[in-house]
């Protein structure tokens, strides 16, 4: 899908929109529809180039629609080779890996349309542009990668490094290499590739753009990987932590933290959805005069009246996926917590079960372990308004989150929380610092993986339905002051034209 026209706004998301719904998807779809008069582009950066279901119809302003394979087929490789130098190109891949120099990401891009000739047996052929084979997988890319390891990593495994080189800059070359629509405006939901995408679309064609981050990126790819077990450390650094050496799990945090160097240095605006997220985005170098806070927001009439429908027993929820980085299993031995308070309690888990099978089948041997079949109740996907009226107590125990809008619906439906201290939740449940007048509690915050603590807030709550009432009341004005949807929707209309009038 595409048209003759240049967008208003190509929107650059990486891992989700439109083929993942739920979070950040659904956020993106509200975006675009409370945007009617501005004509989207989407370009969703995937993993690879299968085929994918899309979860959601794109809104009849979005005028174009491409995905960008991070790891797509590549071309068979020619005996010929092509005439790239693989010191300029080692230089230009340090450049950006190491010191995260927009200049090098520049290069790479020049290079990559650069007409370059061939030797061997064609060498006599008319000069092209270097294929996204050629930066890889040629002999001039492996002599670059073989230089590169001397300088990132000599001590780290080769073939580990390599397996990571591969996903990296195999990554980082096919957003820089993808083909662009023309839009004035590249506005990624993240840093990384999508971010990389963006920026360098917006530098190739004299555009602007801008970033917006609900979770910090690097932040969510450090826990994937320091939680990684198909990463095998082979530097023993000890217990005092003190060797300097760079394994091949450095290597991985490291480059995502330059890739966001590199994002934040050359977009024009950085948003996320609440201010502790910036101190994150300066340490990473984003400047001061880029920065702005624009929170989410929902549609109040869909939460506000739900009626109030008491199930027959004491009951709390956990809405969201079936994953790792939802803690699950801190929310299962919760219940194991709350069930001896409170022995007829039923603990709901609202949400998809599919996405990591391993995952969910773990957590399916945690609940026979501690006999709770009789207390949580797996509903998988469902309309989550069916069931708000029912519930007494919404938790959240994930060990990374942003702004999340399950904890801003259920307060619109006047329900008390339990949250784990991450993201904005705080901010969520207790007011942000400079909150006028200070509307009080809406709940509990306890600490991440901390199953106890989760536990008996919850225990806490269902015990006391006057304090219930009065922290879903407070929630409830806490959304309708500061989290409504048309509130949001204004402040990124304003954002798109600070931008387009630039």
């Amino acid at each position: 899908m595409t048209g003759d026209k240049d967008l208003d706004v190509c929107i650059v998301v990486e891992g989700c929109y439109p083929f993942v719904a739920g979070g950040v998807s659904s956020w993106l779809d509200w975006l675009m529809l409370k945007q009617p008069d501005t004509t989207f582009g989407v370009v969703a950066v995937v993993a690879d180039a299968q085929p994918r279901e899309m979860k959601y119809a794109l809104p009849p302003n979005v005028a174009h629609f491409q995905t960008v394979a991070l790891a797509p087929q590549f071309k068979k490789l020619t005996v010929s080779q092509p005439l790239i130098d693989p010191a300029v190109l080692a230089d230009l891949l340090h450049g950006v890996l190491r010191d995260g120099d927009l200049a090098a990401m520049d290069g790479l891009t020049q290079l990559a349309q650069t007409q370059i000739g061939r030797s061997g047996l064609h060498r006599f052929a008319k000069p092209a542009p270097p294929t996204l084979t050629d930066l890889v997988c040629s002999r001039p890319a492996w002599d670059a990668m073989v230089d590169c390891y001397g300088r990132l990593a000599p001590q780290a495994a080769f073939s580990d490094f390599f397996w990571a080189w591969q996903y990296l800059v195999g990554g980082l070359l096919s957003v820089l290499t993808a083909p662009v629509p023309r839009a004035r405006v590249y506005h990624a939901i993240s840093t990384g590739f999508a971010g990389l995408y963006a920026v360098g679309a917006a530098r190739r064609t004299n555009a602007r753009s801008a970033i917006t981050e609900h979770g910090i990126y690097t932040n969510e790819r450090r826990i994937d990987l320091i939680m990684a077990d198909w990463i095998e450390d082979r530097i023993a650094v000890g217990l005092g932590g003190g060797d300097c050496r760079t394994d091949v799990r450095d290597v991985w945090i490291e480059t995502f933290e330059t890739f966001a160097r590199l994002c934040y240095g050359g977009t024009d605006r950085i948003t996320t959805l609440y201010g502790q997220n910036q101190t994150f985005q300066r340490s990473l170098g984003a400047e001061e005069d880029k920065l702005l806070v624009i929170p989410n927001g929902i549609v109040l009439e869909r939460f506000n009246a739900i009626p109030r429908t008491p199930a027959a027993r004491p009951t709390a929820a956990l809405i969201g996926r079936v994953v790792p980085i939802k803690d699950i299993e801190a929310y299962i031995a919760a219940a194991a917590v709350v069930k001896r308070a409170i022995p007829d309690v039923e603990m709901l888990l609202i949400g998809p079960t599919d996405e990591d099978p391993d995952y969910f089948a773990l957590c399916q041997r945690r609940i026979a372990e501690l006999g709770l079949q009789d207390t949580i109740v797996f509903t998988g996907k469902v309309n989550i308004v069916d069931y708000l009226g029912r519930i007494d107590v919404m938790v959240l125990t994930s060990i990374s989150e942003a702004q999340p809008l399950v904890l801003l619906e259920a307060g619109a439906a006047g329900l008390p929380c339990v949250a784990t201290d991450v993201g904005s939740c705080r901010e969520i449940i207790e007011g942000a610092p400079d909150e006028h007048p200070p509307l009080g509690s809406a709940g509990r915050v306890v600490p991440p993986m901390n199953a106890d603590a989760i536990g008996h807030a919850i225990v806490e709550l269902l015990a006391d339905p006057a304090l219930r009432q009065a922290c879903g009341a407070t929630l409830k004005k806490r959304v309708e002051t500061y989290f409504t949807s048309e509130m949001s929707a204004q402040r990124y209309a304003a954002l798109y034209e600070s931008l387009l009038s630039a």
